[in-house]
């Protein structure tokens, strides 16, 4: 069915000004060109030390994080003695006037701190601000106290011509300790007063925080295409044989294969009084917490791995242990296994074992790589020299990918004593870091799962995260997993004697504890929002404290063995999926279409294209641009309010679990040249182009066959580059101007802007207008589809953030597509069942929790929610939290979900 665009327009009048407010530049430190090396101001001296140059420090350990972390993932710093230390940036200055500059720096107690920051334009005097030469913090504030520093801000004021300027950080002193650095800001706005991580005002910003609690009604559609309410085939999760989701769980302990071990299921218990207590308790059990469950899938250490296969081995013990795993695996012909391969050595099988694997592999879940692609020995030297004259993203993932499994194969020749059939297939590289830069890359070299490992840290914002690996899967018919850890930053939530690091000695980084970490709401939302996003398996990181032994120093004892916090949310996960198995396929009508190639990462290692692990960072052309920026912006629109959220003090929560205004509704498809890759793209009825892309002439063509077939896209002007531009028949335009303020739709008000450049749009049907009239957005019907154009370049302001265009396309592009929508701030998912919709609530404010210890449960941030249906209801209950009897009215439910809550609501 064709949807007609019906939209009235009004005669504008020339105005003579548009709406204007502050410009502001943003820039994070780490990103300055000329930085080198690593520089650790809390480090040993070894590691505080730089030679004229500043050098990246981050992310940060126990300081940082405990401040709010810092703003972008890295800051910079150089050593206490660099008298000569400089970094530069390229800045576009709006427009002339008085600019004031900020920095968040670290404030030593009772020490100074000493750099400058020099702006130079042509045909202007220098200017030099310089800082950190008396306390911005007070000295006894308790983060100086703790760790020696606090992060405080300082500005200083200047004359600013409009055009080029060239920015550069100086340490032209030798100071007690070393000069670090999270961000510089140049804004206009004189009552700008940054506290933790605040950004200026902003246009942008300030509508989409007016949608917080829901997208305006009567928007009208821009997508062609009505929605039908149906879950194509493709969307449905893939899993493991197609038998069910599955729970890998580390088993190398216990000896739980043995016969003598009255347990008899995999099982794993770190610390011994509590596996004592646990295997005296459980002896002989049917129905034991968690482990019972037949989803539960064994998994061993090693590349073999030697423990279930070496039924060669020289030593008894070995072969006893080899023989009985495979007796328990003969027992049951469902019964899968798997492996971890961190930090483990390539060992060679023997004959036996590699006879053993090849038997069981059918049977073989994978391989799991924490934190990398697959532990494979890249040739360093060679791939730099390879990768030296790569001009572009695409080059760059060709070289590289012939390099990775190339060392890949090498690998398993190592292990297997010979070549492995289909090599990749079983690795499952679970990054958490650079997890969706590599996503479509993994699964294009052959791997049948991929995976990401969530976390605590900046811009974790797992909606997004889930968004990129899931169109991957889509694409590749590829499986899923998540890397189940409980990390916040550098520390992670322990209830175990093992892996406890609590002492002062600990305090500085790494430090793990009951009360360190992500804690327990983070753990609830992540397994609950994880499993209905589509995961097929999960991981678990540490799975050796689900039981623990809790008790008191003095009056409380020792209590008896029981599930731990942990354990608790994981037993009740296991038991109401199983009593509930159907989750349905996540429904996500609304796709960004980017290169395969894309090489972004909001939070990386290396602020450079394809981050630390691409290797890729000393070329020109490695460094972040135009692309990456719109990336950003684009995906920090359609997560509103990630942006503010990130200028708050971090928690385990905040910028994980977002509650996003326009919910999780998106996927990504990537462009790859080879076209049978595109074989999703006509599922999703809306795709916006996100970054840049070189289209072949293929896939000019296909991207055109889905808009003439009832596709809408959303294009930007300087986007699209290739021969596949051409077919496309883009808008013709005028010459480049600059503007401030824009028109909307039919309305004669002058809305606000920051300054943007555009070219006029001819020909289509206007949907925006500068301030003198131009069009600078338009729409033009192709066949059964539309073409949406913004002639903004990549929809930026020349401060390179979103200019409010990108977020009103994005709001009218998102109409009419969901089923089911929800009113509230709270983060909602929304999933195609059999016979019903399910609908993921989770409330992440009031559950504050900082990176050490834990705060009350603040109930007055429990959210009012509505949920309405476009499909007929008649019925609505919670899997989750049984006894609330909801109610239908007008195919509405209402209902509230507490302060760290989530709720799954069944609509029938």
């Amino acid at each position: 069915m064709k949807r007609p665009l019906l939209i009235s327009f009004a005669i504008f009048l020339l105005l003579p000004f548009a709406v204007h407010g502050a410009e502001s530049i943003w820039l994070e430190a780490e990103h300055l060109i000329g930085i080198k090396g690593y520089c650790w101001p809390m480090g040993p001296e070894k590691g505080r030390q730089t030679a004229g140059h500043w050098a990246l420090s981050g992310p940060g350990w126990a300081a940082e994080w405990n401040q709010g972390g810092e703003s972008g993932f890295l800051s910079i710093a150089c050593g206490a003695a660099d008298d000569r230390a400089t970094a530069t940036a390229q800045l576009e200055i709006p427009e002339a006037g008085e600019w004031f500059v900020w920095v968040r720096y670290a404030d030593w107690r009772e020490k100074t701190e000493r750099f400058q920051v020099r702006l130079e334009q042509d045909g202007q005097p220098a200017w030099e601000g310089r800082f950190g030469e008396q306390a911005v913090v007070e000295e006894d504030n308790e983060m100086k106290l703790y760790w020696g520093w606090a992060f405080g801000w300082d500005r200083r004021a200047t004359k600013l011509t409009k055009g080029p300027a060239r920015l550069t950080l100086l340490a032209t002193t030798r100071d007690p300790e070393p000069r670090q650095i999270d961000v510089l800001v140049l804004t206009t706005d004189p009552t700008y007063r940054p506290l933790i991580k605040d950004r200026p005002r902003h246009a942008t910003g300030e509508l989409l925080q007016s949608w917080r609690r829901g997208i305006p009604d009567g928007l009208e559609p821009l997508a062609r295409r009505a929605a039908n309410f149906q879950a194509p085939a493709a969307w449905q999760p893939k899993t493991f044989r197609d038998g069910g989701f599955r729970f890998l769980w580390n088993a190398d302990d216990n000896r739980w294969w043995d016969p003598t071990n009255a347990v008899g299921v995999p099982y794993t218990i770190r610390d011994q009084d509590t596996a004592a207590a646990f295997e005296k308790k459980y002896a002989g059990a049917t129905n034991l917490p968690i482990f019972t469950d037949a989803r539960i899938v064994p998994t061993f250490h090693g590349t073999g791995p030697l423990k279930p296969l070496d039924t060669a081995s020289d030593k008894p013990a070995a072969r006893a242990d080899a023989q009985q795993i495979q007796r328990w695996l003969d027992a049951d012909p469902k019964r899968l296994w798997a492996a971890l391969i961190n930090y483990q050595p390539d060992t060679p099988l023997n004959e036996a074992a590699r006879a053993n694997f090849l038997k069981y592999r059918d049977r073989f879940v994978g391989r799991i790589s924490g934190e990398n692609l697959g532990y494979f020995n890249l040739d360093t030297k060679a791939l730099a020299a390879a990768l030296a004259g790569v001009k572009t993203r695409r080059e760059f993932a060709e070289v590289f990918g012939r390099f990775a499994m190339a060392a890949d194969a090498a690998k398993w020749r190592t292990v297997f004593g010979g070549d492995l059939p289909e090599h990749y297939r079983d690795t499952i590289p679970c990054q958490s870091i650079e997890a969706i830069t590599f996503a479509p890359l993994a699964y294009q070299w052959g791997a049948r799962t991929v995976g990401i490992e969530n976390t605590s840290c900046t811009a974790a914002l797992l909606g997004m995260r889930w968004a990129f690996l899931r169109g991957a899967a889509r694409q590749h018919g590829g499986l899923t997993a998540t890397y189940r850890s409980c990390n916040f930053g550098d520390s992670a939530t322990i209830f175990s004697d093992a892996s406890t690091y609590s002492r002062p000695r600990n305090l500085l980084d790494n430090y793990y504890s009951v009360f360190s970490g992500a804690g327990m709401t983070w753990y609830k939302f992540d397994i609950w929002h994880q499993y209905m996003s589509g995961a097929s398996l999960f991981y678990h990181e540490q799975g050796f404290d689900e039981f623990w032994m809790p008790g008191g120093t003095t009056a409380a004892g020792i209590h008896e063995v029981q599930l731990s916090p942990k354990g608790k949310l994981v037993d009740r996960f296991l038991r109401l999926t199983a009593q509930e198995p159907d989750r349905g396929a996540p429904f996500t009508p609304v796709a960004f279409l980017l290169d395969y190639a894309h090489g972004w990462e909001p939070s990386t290692y290396q602020p450079v294209k394809f981050g630390v692990t691409g290797q890729w960072g000393g070329s020109e052309a490695a460094r972040l641009g135009e692309h990456e920026a719109m990336l950003q912006e684009y995906f920090w629109t359609a997560y509103h309010p990630i942006g503010p959220k990130s200028e708050e003090p971090i928690t385990g929560t905040k910028e994980v679990f977002v509650p996003g205004i326009f919910g999780d509704i998106f996927d990504c498809v990537f462009a790859y040249p080879d076209l049978k890759l595109w074989r999703t793209l006509d599922t999703y009825p809306v795709v916006i182009v996100a970054g840049d892309i070189e289209l072949t002439a293929g896939e000019g063509e296909r991207l055109n066959q889905y808009l003439n077939a009832g596709g809408t896209v959303l294009l930007t002007d300087a986007q699209l580059t290739g021969p596949g531009v051409k077919a496309l028949a883009l808008p013709e335009l005028g010459a480049c101007t600059e503007t401030t303020g824009y028109r909307w739709l039919a309305s004669t008000n002058v809305e606000p802007s920051q300054r943007f450049r555009f070219k006029p749009v001819r020909g289509g049907k206007p949907l925006a207008f500068a301030a003198d009239g131009a069009v600078c957005c338009a729409a033009f019907e192709r066949g059964q589809g539309r073409l949406v154009f913004l002639s903004v370049p990549r929809g930026l302001g020349i401060d390179r953030r979103a200019t409010p265009l990108v977020a009103r396309l994005f709001a009218h592009l998102t109409r009419g597509l969901m089923p089911v929508e929800v009113e509230g701030e709270v983060e909602w998912l929304v999933n195609r069942a059999a016979n019903s919709w399910l609908v993921t609530l989770l409330n992440p404010a009031g559950a504050e929790k900082p990176q050490q210890g834990i705060t009350p449960t603040d109930y007055r941030q429990n959210k009012s929610v509505v949920v309405k249906s476009r499909v007929p209801i008649s019925s609505a209950h919670d899997r989750l939290l049984t006894t609330d009897r909801l109610t239908v009215r007008d195919n509405r439910v209402e209902l509230t979900v507490q302060a760290g809550a989530v709720r799954i609501i069944e609509l029938k």
